[in-house]
């Protein structure tokens, strides 16, 4: 019962949300007594107005079974018993707009007084107070203790009933010993008044110990949400979906993957002459576009280190079209680096790509993160740090798969280091398709 929902009333927080008052039982928090109201009065909607309609009813049987079985005349019995019949009917119809469960309470205190009162008169009338009319009276109070009413309307109507059965004693000129039946009486009253209220309390208590549980358990959902969101920001949504899962080791052979690293032109002299936050801020700014442009072509951005910046296509994913769609990427963050990346203009990146199997896993026990590594993973970044600023350089085996979609020019063999020289070559831009 998140009280943040639409449609709800704002609960404030605090120790005492749950506290009573000591007369009513109403809530302290007013939040928490409107949502009480209408849950509780949603519940009992259907059984209050069963309650009505079994009044009505009983109205009914009793005009033929008060002239039965006592001596109250039919002229009188009948005419009472069917009015009030009339009266319940009418609050029964009443009763479908009554959804707050004060509303519903205050009806069927108004009826069980005027019931009461009623038959308080029709027995001091007929001379059969003692007995017959105590009976009665005590049928209305099983009635309202059935019904669960409310402790202070419960209250309310006993002052009534028991107002008007003082009178009714008083004034009593037939025979028969009524201190017995006020007894009864007066015992039921408060048995029932007692009874009425730890029912209202323990009521009460279940449904703020049940708001309490709801609202653990949404924010324990909103937290859980909140490192769920954080986990898939930190890794691959395959990946982060077998850690939730319960995997705790996590290494993958994938055969068929491009790699991409970028490096920023200058970098170290440029941030000798930069503040930090200037750094930050160019490289923050510079990265948000990057990270765009990679979710845009459905790669994975592996990490950032300074100010170089990793990418992997074909995993964890297999991408048919991985190759072209890195290359793709490298072109686009020359231009966006070129248009937005430093402070006082653009920057320039050296772009380095390579094709080829890695092995990709998830690294720490706490600090998660998802990184690959393998030969193609070091070309790459060879690539790269001998590469030539704003352009693409790519390995023979990454031209293999896109010379089809791009062009380019050969830059011929290239000694990388630790590894020889090796065929390079620098992409010139998409293919026209004439």
């Amino acid at each position: 019962m998140n009280a943040e929902r639409i449609g709800q009333p704002t609960i404030e927080r605090g120790s005492d949300r749950g506290a009573l008052r000591p007369v009513t039982l109403r809530f302290l928090d007013e939040g928490v007594e409107l949502l009480y109201q209408r849950q509780a009065g949603a519940e009992s909607l259907i059984g209050s107005r069963i309650a009505i309609a079994a009044a009505a009813a009983l109205w009914l049987l009793a005009a033929f079974v008060i002239p039965m079985g006592t001596p109250i005349s039919p002229d009188r019995a009948i005419p009472v018993c069917l009015a009030m019949a009339l009266v319940n009917s009418v609050a029964f119809l009443l009763s479908a707009r009554a959804a707050p469960l004060d509303r519903q309470h205050l009806l069927l205190s108004f009826l069980t007084s005027a019931n009461g009162l009623v038959i308080l008169w029709v027995a001091f009338t007929g001379g059969v107070l003692p007995g017959y009319g105590i009976s009665a009276m005590m049928l209305l109070l099983v009635f309202s203790f059935v019904a669960r009413t409310g402790f202070i309307f419960a209250a309310g109507r006993s002052v009534v009933l028991t107002t008007g059965f003082l009178i009714a004693a008083i004034l009593y000129p037939g025979r028969g010993n009524l201190l017995v039946d006020a007894f009864i009486y007066v015992a039921a009253v408060i048995s029932t008044l007692f009874a009425l209220r730890l029912l209202e309390q323990s009521r009460r208590r279940v449904f703020y110990q049940d708001i309490v549980i709801t609202d653990q358990g949404d924010a324990l959902r909103l937290e859980k949400g909140r490192a769920d969101a954080l986990l898939l920001n930190v890794l691959p949504s395959s990946i982060s979906s077998r850690l939730l899962a319960g995997e705790r080791t996590i290494a993958d052979a994938y055969p068929a993957v491009t790699v991409l690293f970028a490096d920023i032109v200058g970098f170290t002299p440029l941030t000798a002459r930069l503040h930090a936050d200037e750094v930050v801020a160019m490289l923050g700014r510079l990265f948000a576009r990057f990270d765009e442009l990679v979710a845009a072509r459905g790669l994975e951005k592996i990490k950032t280190i300074g100010d170089a910046y990793m990418v992997a296509g074909g995993l964890p994913t297999p991408l048919e079209d991985h190759a072209a769609r890195v290359v793709d990427l490298g072109l686009a963050m020359i231009d966006v680096a070129a248009q937005e990346g430093g402070p006082v203009g653009g920057v320039e990146l050296r772009v380095g790509v390579h094709s080829g199997p890695v092995v990709g896993g998830v690294i720490g026990n706490r600090k998660f993160a998802f990184d690959i590594w393998g030969e193609t993973v070091n070309v790459a970044s060879r690539l790269e740090s001998q590469g030539v600023p704003g352009r693409v350089q790519v390995s023979a085996a990454t031209w293999r798969n896109v010379q089809d979609t791009f062009g380019a020019e050969t830059r011929g063999s290239t000694d990388l280091r630790g590894y020889g020289p090796i065929e390079t070559y620098l992409i010139v831009g998409r293919r026209v398709v004439s």
